[in-house]
Order: C-alpha cells, then sequence, then structure tokens
C-alpha cells in the first residue's frame, strides 16, 4: 500500500494524467450521441489501476486534488469535440456540490474550452453513498437549471436504487455493465431491462446500456428498446474522438430495421410470455390429499399446473380440484389416488411467443366452464407459466388505447407514429411495396369559401372512398389536413389510383353548389388575401414502388417522394403518377 501512496503522488505531483473518450452511440441510427471522458495514467513505470487509484486517493484525502486533475485534463482536449456530441464528465456525488467545483463550471471557465452547459453531461455513479443529500440535491437542482445533463451512472448495483433516480430527475440512466453482460442469453435481465426501459420513456429519462461486447448483447438490447450504448463491441476508449466504424453503424441500423420488419409490420400486440408469471405447479406423482392439505393451509392456492418432466400434462383449479374430493364419498375414492389420475388435460397452453390478441381468441373461445381458467405459457416446448385472463386482457385494451391514440380524430385512420413505423418496415424490407401519397388540390380554397364544416366533409370522403377502394389489405393513413397515404404490399398501384379518382370525381360534386359546378370554379382568396377562381377539387397522387427503386434509407426514400409530390401538384385536374 506504501508503494501504491508513492504512485500516487508522483502522479499528482506531474500531472501524469491523460483523457482517453469512448463512444456512446444512438442504437437507432448508429450516430454518435456523445463520448465519456475516463483517465489513464500517462507514464507506464507510474501504472496502477485506475480503480485503485482514486480509493488510494480517497484514502489519503486527496479525491478533490485527483478529480480536479481528470476534469482538466478531459476538458483541455475537448476543445476538439464536434458540435452537438455530448460530453459525460464522471463525478463524485460528495464533490459536486462543493464551492470550488461549481466555480469551475460557470459559463466563462467553460467557454475557455470551447463547450456550453447544455454540451457536458455530470456522470455521477451511483456506488457512493452521499454524504449531504440537502447540498446535494440542491446542487444538482442548480446545475439543471444552468442547462447541464445529469446522468446516474452503475444504475442497479448502488446504494440506493430508484430512491435517487426519484430524488435527482436524472436525464440519463446508466445501466451497469453487469446487467449487461450475457443479457441475450438470461431472461431475468431482458426483463430488468425492459422495465427500466418502459420506466424512462414514461418519466422522460434515456437509457444507456453499458459494456457492450458483443453483437447478440446490442441486438438484444435494440430488440428491448433501449436507445444508446456503449462498450468496447462498438468503441473502445482512445485519445481522439473517433467516429462509429461505418459497418457498426450499418449493423445497427440494419438491426433496428429488422426490429421493424418482424414486429411491428406483423403486430402491435405484445408477446403472452412477458405477461406470464411461474404460476403453482405439482408434480403428477402426488397423492391427492397431500395436494389438499397443501391447498388448504395455503389460501394464495387458486389453480394449478401439473408438471411432468418440466412439461405440462394437466390443470385444475382449486374449486375443481375440491369439487372432487368432496361430497359424501369423493374424499374416500379420490384422496388416495394420484394427481394425473385426477387431472384434466384438456386445457389452453400456448406458446410463450404467441401475441395476446390471439391468445386472447383462443380463450375466449372455450367452454364457458373454462372460460375464466388461466392460460398455461410453454417456451421451448416446457411449462413456462401461466397467465390469468385479467392480465391478458388489460394488456390486449392497452394496445388498442394506444393504437387509438395514434389515429387521427376525424377520419379514424391511423396518424403520423404509426404510419413513420409502417413506412420504414417497408423501405427497409426486400418485399415489394408501392407507397403512394394523396393530396385534394385546392382544398384551402374551398375550406374558406365554405366553411370548415364542409371541409372536414370533403377530407371524410377522400377517407372514406380510399377505404373502400382498397381490395388488397392496403394500410391506410391521414397525415393531416387534406394530406392521405396509402401503403400497398404489392408494385402495380396504379389500378387502385384510377379507382380512387374515379369515385372522387363521381362524388365530389354533391359537396359544391349547383352554380359553382356550372362555372366550373369557386370565387376565393389567395394564400397572399387575394380574390382569385379555384377550380373544382381534384385529387394529386405521387406513388414510389420497389420495383425499380431499392432505398437503403428512409431520407433517400423522403428525398424521391417529396420531389415526385411537387411534379404531381403542379399538374392540372386529377393526376396521378407512381415511379
Amino acid at each position: 500500500m506504501e508503494h501504491q501512496f508513492q504512485l500516487l503522488e508522483k502522479i499528482l505531483e506531474g500531472q501524469y494524467i491523460m483523457p482517453v473518450y469512448q463512444p456512446i452511440v444512438s442504437l437507432i441510427d448508429g450516430q454518435i450521441f456523445g463520448f465519456e471522458a475516463l483517465s489513464r495514467i500517462s507514464v507506464k513505470e507510474l501504472e496502477m489501476n485506475i480503480e485503485q487509484m482514486f480509493k488510494v486517493a480517497d484514502r489519503l484525502d486527496k479525491s478533490w486534488e485527483l478529480e480536479t486533475l481528470c476534469r482538466k485534463k478531459s476538458l483541455e482536449c475537448a476543445t476538439n469535440l464536434k458540435e452537438g456530441k455530448k460530453l459525460f464528465l464522471n463525478v463524485n456525488s460528495n464533490i459536486i456540490y462543493d464551492k470550488n467545483f461549481i466555480e469551475g463550471f460557470t459559463k466563462s471557465s467553460l467557454i475557455t474550452y470551447g463547450l456550453y452547459s447544455d454540451d457536458v453531461i455530470f456522470e455521477i455513479t451511483e456506488r457512493v453513498a452521499v454524504n449531504d443529500t440537502n447540498a446535494f440535491l440542491a446542487s444538482i437542482n442548480h446545475y439543471k437549471g444552468q442547462g447541464y445533463g445529469i446522468a446516474i451512472d452503475d444504475f442497479g448495483v448502488g446504494y440506493s436504487g430508484l430512491n435517487i433516480v426519484a430524488s435527482v430527475r436524472p436525464n440519463f440512466i446508466k445501466l451497469d455493465m453487469n446487467l449487461v453482460r450475457d443479457i441475450d442469453k438470461e431472461e431475468i435481465k431482458q426483463l430488468v431491462c425492459k422495465a427500466m426501459v418502459d420506466f424512462g420513456r414514461n418519466a422522460d429519462i434515456q437509457v444507456i446500456a453499458e459494456g457492450i461486447e458483443t453483437e447478440e448483447e446490442l441486438s438484444t438490447l435494440i430488440k428491448l428498446g433501449v436507445n444508446l450504448g456503449q462498450g468496447y463491441f462498438l468503441g473502445r476508449p482512445k485519445e481522439t474522438f473517433q467516429d462509429l466504424e461505418p459497418e457498426k453503424a450499418a449493423l445497427i441500423k440494419m438491426l433496428r430495421a429488422k426490429i421493424y420488419t418482424d414486429n411491428i409490420k406483423s403486430t402491435a400486440y405484445p408477446v403472452v410470455g412477458y405477461l406470464a408469471r411461474t404460476g403453482d405447479t405439482f408434480s403428477a406423482e402426488e397423492i391427492g390429499e397431500d395436494v389438499y392439505e397443501i391447498i388448504r393451509h395455503d389460501p394464495s392456492i387458486k389453480e394449478f399446473t401439473i408438471v411432468e418432466n418440466e412439461v405440462a400434462i394437466g390443470f385444475m383449479t382449486k374449486m375443481s380440484f375440491n369439487e372432487i374430493l368432496g361430497g359424501r364419498y369423493g374424499f374416500s375414492l379420490y384422496s388416495k389416488k394420484k394427481i394425473r389420475q385426477l387431472m384434466r388435460g384438456d386445457f389452453l397452453r400456448v406458446n410463450y411467443n404467441t401475441p395476446v390478441n390471439q391468445v386472447s381468441s383462443l380463450a375466449m373461445q372455450r367452454t364457458f366452464e373454462q372460460l375464466y381458467d388461466p392460460i398455461v405459457v410453454e417456451k421451448d416446448g416446457k411449462y413456462f407459466g401461466i397467465v390469468t385472463i385479467k392480465n391478458l386482457l388489460d394488456a390486449c385494451t392497452k394496445v388498442e388505447v394506444d393504437t387509438a391514440m395514434h389515429c387521427n380524430p376525424l377520419t379514424g385512420l391511423s396518424g403520423n407514429l404509426l404510419i413513420e413505423r409502417e413506412i420504414l418496415s417497408r423501405v427497409l424490407d426486400k418485399l415489394p411495396y408501392c407507397i403512394i401519397y394523396f393530396d385534394i388540390d385546392n382544398f384551402k380554397a374551398y375550406n374558406d369559401a365554405y366553411g370548415f364544416q364542409n371541409g372536414d366533409m370533403m377530407i371524410l370522403l377522400v377517407a372514406d372512398i380510399l377505404r373502400e377502394c382498397a381490395l388488397r389489405n392496403e394500410f391506410i393513413g391521414h397525415i393531416g389536413g387534406d394530406d392521405f397515404i396509402v401503403l400497398c404490399d404489392y408494385h402495380e398501384g396504379g389500378e387502385y389510383c384510377r379507382a380512387v379518382i374515379d369515385c372522387f370525381t363521381l362524388r365530389v360534386a354533391a359537396l359544391y353548389r349547383e352554380e359553382d359546378l356550372k362555372n366550373g370554379y369557386i370565387v376565393s382568396k389567395n394564400r397572399h388575401g387575394r380574390t382569385e377562381n379555384f377550380s373544382i377539387a381534384s385529387l394529386s397522387i405521387a406513388g414510389i414502388s420497389n420495383e425499380t427503386n431499392k432505398y437503403h434509407s428512409v431520407d433517400d426514400f423522403s428525398k424521391d417522394i417529396a420531389l415526385l409530390k411537387k411534379k404531381c401538384k403542379r399538374q392540372q385536374g386529377n393526376y396521378y403518377e407512381i415511379h
């Protein structure tokens, strides 16, 4: 230990600390979000374990001196940080409220390093207990008021768990690397991570996964909805600010696209396995009277599954079991029999990955006597747990409510969030598609001249026509106002467009006054407030298919469709064009 004390003294005296920066990466698009500043010893003869160095500094009462040196070095090299990227600085929770620390992060001191407060995230480790809670929280509020970000590091291994999150209300939570390690293999870690992602989404806190070392871990984290990641697989700490390797960025985009393709396109409902709980089980060889005694002394057991070699072979409710053993002769006849002789074998079992709406449909098809029995869930052919009807219906209702929230209130058609997901799932897939935009020409003039109620009627007319012409399971969305979109899972969208134009031409006349129809135009004001003649409403339709167009990103698709929409809008009357 004496040797380590001497090493630390030499490091501090010579300021032999150099910063390295590890990238924090967006797991949505593969872009660099920011960098965590870490410290390394710059003289080989003085090398020691970094964590040990800070522990030694703590024993020598040199923590403030060492942390100040590390921060100073990190900030000096931050002048090369690209605009818009965040710098994460590790800070001891008992130093952050020190007067000298606060003075070191004034607006003027940061400008010296070419930084602003919203570029800096204070990363507070959860491993260290806070000595003065009031001073700590007061300083946190001070920094947040100045525009600094706050991250809780090592979340899940510290002294206070969710208490510090509730008090601090950080901008980021960094999941400890022990939770991330082998997360692709350990289901309990996945459940914890998913819970933190859901919590972060509701609390407006971004979750960062630390310690990603394999492609499998990365893929699992993306599936679980984690949007920021850090680890050797994405980039090792380096002395300069490095971009993410192109192949790693491409991998992230590919994995993200696969999630949309596999999940969003097929179903918005979660799989039933997420709702399953362990449930009570008995061996098939158990004797009836033994099971009866266990149930009699444990009122929490309402039903149980009979399992043999990890496979569910039967299911019984407490009521049905008591009915067998009850009555005048029931107990004497059946109490000595094995439970396999008393169980019911015609129970509902489903695979872990079955969407809950499908399970709900199967459950409602059962006989009245079984209608409200829990459902047995299996994984890889083995018993996994049970799901109650209440939890099943609650999950289905939540999805339906969420979907309704993202629908246009006037037309009831899918809104922008669902539209964006559907477009992404098709553009980044290899299956045939044709994406078609519909715009009502001269709608604003009609709305101004006839009033918004009639304007709403025209929008509803188009929505109805789009539905009526959809004969091949087309996805129909309402972008807003007079803009609609139809996504076809086939290349040839021309026939659909012609059918829509024919119906619109036939029915739109009913929304105009006779005199305007005779004139062939209405009189209204243009965008500059000048009176002008506007033709009867027509449709401009622009579509792109992937029969000849191949896209690797939604941005490329958006540029092409925007140009085509402008071209179609310049044409007179009803017009469609598909590329």
